[in-house]
């Protein structure tokens, strides 16, 4: 069971993974700003995934299959309200679907090249930057 202190933790995390499914091209300056808010969060890249993949994905991702889906951003209230109830509780259902690869494909097609970008950029246990010093 997740404290509301640790869902108020995820916030920042689902709006910014959100922009994964935003109808607009998603470039370096977006990524980097995406991963500064990742490594902040404190959370593993594994945690992260799930967070993408389970929490955010179910709530967004067909934003993308929509003839003119959403480019500015998500409404957030809207947005944290469904994510905290995939966080809340992972239904079997999703997690079946999310298992199988034609489904989490339905959900990620699109934005899977972007989060390996994003997670390459997450400052690593070795020290190294990959954020340049003025970004």
């Amino acid at each position: 069971m997740l404290t509301d202190a640790e869902l108020e933790r995820r916030k920042p995390i689902w709006t910014a993974f959100s922009e994964f499914w935003l109808d607009t091209k998603l470039e370096e300056t977006g990524l980097r700003s995406i991963a500064r808010i990742a490594a902040a969060s404190g959370y593993s890249v594994s945690e992260l995934r799930d967070i993408y993949l389970y929490e955010v994905a179910p709530v967004v991702s067909s934003n993308l299959w929509t003839v003119a889906g959403e480019w500015a951003g998500f409404d957030e209230e809207w947005l944290h309200k469904e994510a905290r109830k995939r966080a809340e509780h992972r239904s079997i259902w999703l997690r079946f679907w999310s298992f199988v690869r034609i489904g989490r494909w339905l959900m990620t097609h699109a934005t899977e090249s972007d989060w390996h970008r994003m997670v390459s950029l997450i400052p690593t246990d070795n020290g190294s930057k990959p954020f340049p010093e003025n970004g």
